[in-house]
């Protein structure tokens, strides 16, 4: 490590850019299908899925001691839920190392991208991640009714609106930084409700007088 590391450690923390992937992940999380735990189902699952001590489970991916577990879709494709979710056959035992690598990859790119596998390794074992993933149902919107329709808008319409305050309260971050040496009160009459909104101030602890 380098002097020069300290540089983005120094920048000012934008909750915004730091936080809106958290909250888009955080929201698709809420409307993701999720299966209740059977043990003799995740069992039966596991073991089809090649795993053959199931007091210690072992990565898939690379057959050392699993310490997780992966979600072979992501929950969040572009900022919305791909219809996956926290189900049986969309969870794969996994060690951190593979966890950490795979990242937000489809599954088959990242096996294909094993050099320390086989061809044929390869295809064996995309083949029974596909039939492990035919466990688990996805869900689609389009098939939903009128009502949870006009619900599931509502409940985007939050989110973006999270994301909006999120900003402002950026922009009221960034107004207390700049005046952060004024008399408080010229730092209190600067901040005013075009550009924080009162429940932002509120929050900070600041009111308009």
């Amino acid at each position: 490590m380098t002097p020069k590391t300290i540089r983005s450690h120094l920048a000012p923390y934008s909750i915004f850019s730091k936080r809106k992937t958290t909250i888009a992940h955080a929201f698709a999380s809420a409307l993701a299908p999720s299966d209740e735990y059977d043990e003799a189902k995740i069992e039966a699952a596991l073991e089809a899925l090649g795993q053959q001590n199931l007091k210690q489970l072992s990565c898939v991916y690379c057959e050392r001691p699993a310490q997780t577990w992966d979600h072979l879709e992501n929950l969040v494709k572009n900022g919305k839920l791909n219809g996956y979710g926290h189900q049986v056959g969309n969870l794969v035992p996994c060690c951190r190392d593979c966890n950490s690598q795979k990242g937000g990859k489809p599954f088959c790119d990242f096996i294909n991208a094993n050099a320390n596998l086989t061809d044929s390794e390869k295809l064996n074992l995309i083949h029974r991640l596909e039939a492990h993933l035919s466990l688990a149902k996805p869900i689609e919107h389009s098939n939903l009714n009128s009502e949870d329709q006009e619900t599931l808008t509502k409940f985007f319409t939050l989110q973006t609106q999270i994301l909006k305050l999120m900003e402002k309260a950026d922009q009221c971050a960034q107004m207390l930084r700049i005046r952060k040496m004024a008399e408080p009160s010229a730092c209190q009459a600067a901040l005013s409700e075009e550009s924080c909104p009162d429940q932002a101030l509120r929050c900070i602890g600041i009111t308009n007088r």
